[in-house]
């Protein structure tokens, strides 16, 4: 019953999905927008003199690190874009806040026993997501025992409820902003049970930089002697939802991941460039397969462009270059839900597509996504982590204007011969061109993999 209040009122996927805040400028990641936002968010937290200033002077651990938690929420509370969501949220919220305090102090008071276990590993990770393995192995915790934690169940006794207490007193602003409350409640929840019932030795491992309480959560662990570790799990973009948060260690993909984070406003001497095992294994094992590729177009679908007319003109202007020869597959996102995409089914009653012999089919979600890769040509998408996966992998990728801006994109693949942006302006011969020739596999594409080369130089 606990787990479920938690889950629910507490920042849950139905919440989520109605008031996420989640607008068109997160998504479209507009360095100039984001920046304001964070410059904005940074001067109602700490005034004129800045973050920096604050936290040289700062030296207690918990008061500084709310003090990120709340920066970090009113960047997001900003990229809503519209007032009256906000305030809606804020009213939902409150209401959830008190039965939501009320098991807070019931769990506590009734004094329910936590069963342990025994075994002590080095590292819990917060493993919800299958499609994560690929981010975790024994490289990323060489010579340390860790546990994948994929349950949601949730543990409140007397230290986790002084903490809360102690954490709105460090940072009284909080309590003006009852989903910021009630999402500390959530994580403080989860994080009290992985700690109280796996007892880990070193650290607790996540993969949720953009949610608002985690350096909430870092202070937490610090009070139990325990490391906060933030694991890099998908597209790193100009976006401020996760600005000022802080772990003990970033492990990101490249220097490119890097470059972003310290510009949000993290500790940039927390930022570590790990690479992952994954990649690895897709530049090692995948790039060389079946080249040069059959005539396949792989398409991440760009579910969260609700309104993205211009994102599917710029697809449906690619798929006007290529004739009967190529096969057309759209890959889904995991959190896609939708039984049928309606873009995907205007293309197929697109007279001129079907003259040329074009149809789109969905891709069985039961393909793993390196034999998806492995098969493909050209993969297209606006913004997904598959698309850096793709080039990786030895595919040709077009990147449809909406995600990182052009400059912080092409310099991300520094000028790959690979990857080609398209936008309004594109010229029909380029794109033809780009089409026409299969992907140029040169030794100078593995240095510009620092995926890869980081790991290989350790």
């Amino acid at each position: 019953m606990a787990e479920w209040l938690v889950t629910t009122l507490g920042y849950s996927s139905g919440f989520r999905r109605i008031f996420s805040g989640m607008s068109r400028d997160v998504m479209e990641a507009d360095p100039v927008l984001n920046e304001r936002v964070m410059r904005e968010s940074e001067k109602r937290v700490y005034g004129q003199a800045g973050l920096q200033a604050y936290e040289a002077t700062e030296p207690t651990g918990l008061r500084r690190l709310a003090r990120r938690s709340l920066a970090q929420h009113l960047c997001q509370q900003a990229l809503i874009g519209s007032a009256m969501i906000n305030w809606v949220r804020r009213v939902l919220f409150g209401l959830a806040f008190l039965p939501l305090a009320a098991l807070f102090v019931l769990t506590t008071l009734w004094g329910h026993t936590l069963p342990v276990d025994g075994s002590r590993p080095d590292v819990v990770v917060f493993f919800w997501y299958e499609r994560l393995y690929k981010f975790v192995g024994d490289r990323v915790f060489e010579g340390q025992t860790y546990i994948l934690y994929q349950e949601k169940r949730v543990y409140f006794g007397l230290r986790e409820i002084g903490f809360f207490l102690r954490a709105i007193a460090s940072c009284p602003g909080m309590v003006w902003h009852p989903d910021l409350l009630c999402n500390l409640v959530r994580w403080l929840g989860y994080y009290g049970y992985v700690t109280c019932h796996y007892r880990p030795q070193k650290a607790v491992v996540h993969f949720f930089e953009s949610t608002s309480s985690s350096s909430l959560m870092t202070a937490y662990l610090h009070e139990k002697g325990l490391q906060h570790i933030d694991l890099q799990h998908g597209e790193v973009l100009f976006t401020a939802a996760a600005a000022f948060c802080e772990f003990d260690e970033f492990r990101v993909w490249g220097e490119d991941s890097r470059r972003i984070f310290q510009w949000r406003r993290c500790p940039p001497q927390n930022i570590k460039l790990s690479g992952t095992p994954y990649h690895r294994e897709l530049f090692g094992t995948v790039r060389n397969q079946r080249q040069p590729r059959p005539r396949r177009l792989l398409i991440i679908d760009p579910f969260m462009y609700e309104d993205g007319k211009t994102h599917y003109a710029m697809i449906r202007n690619v798929l006007r270059q290529l004739d009967s020869e190529w096969e057309v597959c759209v890959r889904r996102h995991p959190s896609e839900v939708r039984k049928t995409l309606a873009w995907m089914e205007q293309m197929n009653s697109d007279m001129a597509l079907t003259q040329r012999g074009i149809h789109l089919k969905d891709e069985l979600p039961t393909v793993p996504i390196e034999a998806a890769l492995g098969k493909s040509r050209v993969v297209l998408g606006v913004a997904s982590s598959a698309l850096i996966e793709a080039w990786i992998a030895g595919c040709k990728v077009i990147h449809i204007a909406g995600g990182p801006c052009p400059g912080a994109l092409m310099d991300r693949y520094q000028g790959s011969a690979n990857v080609f942006y398209c936008d309004e302006n594109c010229e029909d011969q380029a794109l033809k061109a780009f089409l026409r020739e299969p992907a140029l596999l040169t030794e100078d594409e593995r240095r510009l993999v620092n995926h890869v080369t980081a790991i290989d130089k350790q």
